[in-house]
C-alpha cells in the first residue's frame, strides 16, 4: 500500500459525561420543592411536537421560490449522511401542586442518539433576563450546550433568572390563592 492512514491522533477517545441531557435537567429541576417549601415543582418531558414555532411562512415562501429558480446543490448530509437517527424533543416547565392546569414552559430541548450537542430552545423573556438585554433583534433564542457542564450553567441560570423568578412568586401567589380558597 503506498498510503497510509494515520488518524488515531486526530479523534478524541477521551471518556466524557454523555449523561442523557434530559435526566441532567431533571437532577436540577428535583432541587425545586425543597427550595420552595413543596409549592414549586420542575418537569422535563418528552414532547411530541415542533419544538420552534414558524413565525416567517412568508419567508419559507420565499425562499421556496428562490430554492425553484436558483441552482440545484446536493445536501449530501441530508440524503447520504447519517441514517436512522432521531432527535429526542424535550419541554422543561414548571407548575404547582395546587393548580395543575397552570404550567409555564421554560424551554424546548433537543437532541441526537450521542446525547451532545444538545440545542436549548429558550422563551424569549428569559433569555433577555439571562442576558439583559432589553431590545435586541438579533438576540436568538436557541444556545447549544457541548456538554454536561455548560447545560448545568445554562440551567442554573435560567432557574435563578430574574424571569423565571417572577414566575416562581407568581406559582407561589397561586398556591397561598387556591390553599385560602379551600379553607
Amino acid at each position: 500500500m503506498s498510503k497510509e492512514l494515520n488518524i488515531f491522533e486526530m479523534l478524541d477517545f477521551s471518556e466524557k459525561d454523555l449523561t442523557a441531557p434530559n435526566q441532567v435537567v431533571e437532577e436540577i429541576l428535583k432541587q425545586l420543592p425543597e427550595n420552595t417549601q413543596k409549592i414549586i415543582f420542575g418537569q422535563i418531558s418528552e414532547y411530541k411536537g415542533a419544538a420552534l414555532s414558524n413565525e416567517n411562512e412568508t419567508e419559507d415562501w420565499m425562499e421556496a421560490l428562490r430554492t425553484m429558480t436558483s441552482k440545484r446543490h446536493a445536501e449530501i448530509q441530508k440524503n447520504l449522511g447519517k441514517q436512522g437517527e432521531k432527535n429526542k424533543v424535550y419541554e422543561c416547565f414548571l407548575y404547582t401542586a395546587g393548580y395543575a392546569e397552570y404550567k409555564y414552559r421554560m424551554f424546548f430541548m433537543e437532541f441526537g442518539l450521542a446525547n451532545y450537542p444538545v440545542e436549548i430552545y429558550l422563551e424569549e423573556s428569559i433569555i433577555r433576563s439571562i442576558t439583559n438585554s432589553i431590545q435586541d433583534d438579533d438576540l436568538g433564542c436557541t444556545i447549544i450546550c457541548n456538554e454536561r457542564k455548560e447545560l448545568e450553567d445554562l440551567v442554573m441560570s435560567v432557574l435563578t433568572s430574574k424571569k423565571v423568578l417572577e414566575i416562581m412568586q407568581e406559582l407561589i401567589r397561586i398556591y397561598q390563592a387556591k390553599r385560602q380558597d379551600k379553607q
